[in-house]
């Protein structure tokens, strides 16, 4: 039985997002491993993998940022041992820290096939980040090229991306593969789309006092000021001084714990009538399903942000930014509006356009883009037809 090892910066990532693609490749005869670092709920997690039959090697400190040389060798050794005892066929990593580390670990054993996954540029991709990131970004590219002369592929999630690390690596085109993010498996979320959503919105009413007639406009992110969590509260605003036919909802973690982010008490003061901050809502699907329009305004550098594929499973409006990894959810006047990043104007003309759409044929046109491009059995094949590539000698 062939022996694949998956690296990833925490258990939680390959729970929430590559569970489907661990499944599939057990199923199709693959001996599956993890080596995951700690993160939020890492306990809870690593019980998961553990429960579906996946071995586990927990490695603290792989779910930190940055590219510190001693922990990155640190990270290199342990990988490098857990390869040595397993002899994995393949190693397919995901996020910058686990491509690095696992580049290291490979750089002196030729015979595991290597396939790292860029699942979003990130901060240090960020056009107006500091001296300091720019020079860590640059150096973070530096390893993309030598891993480029290791790795047999990588794959990315936008175009962006492609042309940015991929035309670094100077990888040709063949080598350089896209997904539609990491997928969504309708089975998974339980909660079927519905234009039904009466009882959800009494439960609403009950719980937020957020009105059950108007539309709603999610904001489902945590308060990062990356996320264009400012744009929403301050497009909001404009809006309900306009018009009274709409309700928004922040519904995320706040920010405290992030020197980009908005916290909890700042959020709650900037509520208002009509404009609500819930926080972090287990059911977040039932959420989106309620709502009318799913906004997100972000600049971060995403790779596929995993709400707006959620958002286009329930047939949903989408506004979003010109952004990698966003603008692909959209296309302009079909599903959504595109709107330019940090601008609060730009996005309030989106949220006013929307009123000219008719919401049954955005449903289906969400539903036909998500159909197309973020189904998980679509992202899935392309791995495993990978994987299954013979080994170029």
């Amino acid at each position: 039985m062939p022996r694949l090892l998956f690296v990833c910066n925490t258990a939680a990532i390959l729970v929430r997002f590559r569970m489907p693609l661990l499944k599939a490749a057990a199923a199709e005869g693959y001996e599956v491993t993890c080596v995951c670092g700690e993160g939020m709920d890492a306990e809870s997690y690593v019980a998961k993998l553990i429960s579906a039959g996946f071995g586990v090697h927990r490695l603290p400190g792989l779910e930190q940022g940055g590219l510190s040389p001693r922990q990155l060798k640190r990270e290199a050794d342990t990988i490098g041992a857990v390869v040595d005892d397993l002899r994995p066929a393949i190693l397919h990593s995901f996020t910058h820290r686990a491509n690095v580390a696992a580049f290291l670990a490979l750089r002196n054993r030729p015979g595991v096939r290597f396939i790292p996954n860029v699942t979003g540029a990130g901060r240090l991709f960020d056009e107006k980040s500091s001296l300091r990131k720019q020079l860590a970004r640059m150096a973070l590219l530096q390893l993309y090229r030598q891993m480029g002369r290791r790795c047999e592929c990588i794959f990315f999630q936008n175009n962006d991306d492609v042309a940015e690390i991929g035309g670094f690596m100077r990888l040709p085109s063949a080598r350089l593969l896209l997904t539609g993010g990491s997928g969504l498996d309708p089975e998974e979320i339980g909660v079927e789309p519905s234009d039904n959503t009466a009882e959800l919105r009494r439960q609403f009413k009950l719980n937020y006092d957020i009105a059950p007639e108007k539309r709603i406009f999610l904001f489902p992110a945590r308060g990062l000021k990356a996320k264009g969590v400012q744009e929403f509260y301050e497009a909001a605003g404009y809006y309900l001084d306009l018009f009274d036919d709409a309700v928004f909802v922040h519904a995320g973690e706040p920010g405290d714990d992030d020197p980009q982010g908005v916290g909890h008490e700042e959020l709650v003061d900037m509520q208002r009538p009509g404009l609500h901050f819930i926080g972090f809502q287990p059911d977040i699907y039932s959420l989106i399903n309620a709502s009318a329009v799913v906004v997100l305004p972000s600049f971060y550098r995403e790779g596929i942000p995993r709400s707006l594929i959620e958002a286009l499973y329930f047939g949903k409006l989408v506004l979003t930014t010109d952004e990698p990894g966003c603008r692909e959810t959209v296309i302009d006047g079909w599903n959504g509006r595109v709107v330019q990043a940090r601008s609060a104007q730009s996005l309030l003309a989106a949220m006013v356009a929307t009123q000219a759409m008719n919401p049954s044929e955005v449903a289906r046109n969400s539903r036909r883009l998500f159909d197309a491009k973020f189904r998980v059995d679509r992202v899935t094949a392309v791995y495993l037809e990978q994987y299954a590539r013979p080994v170029e000698q």
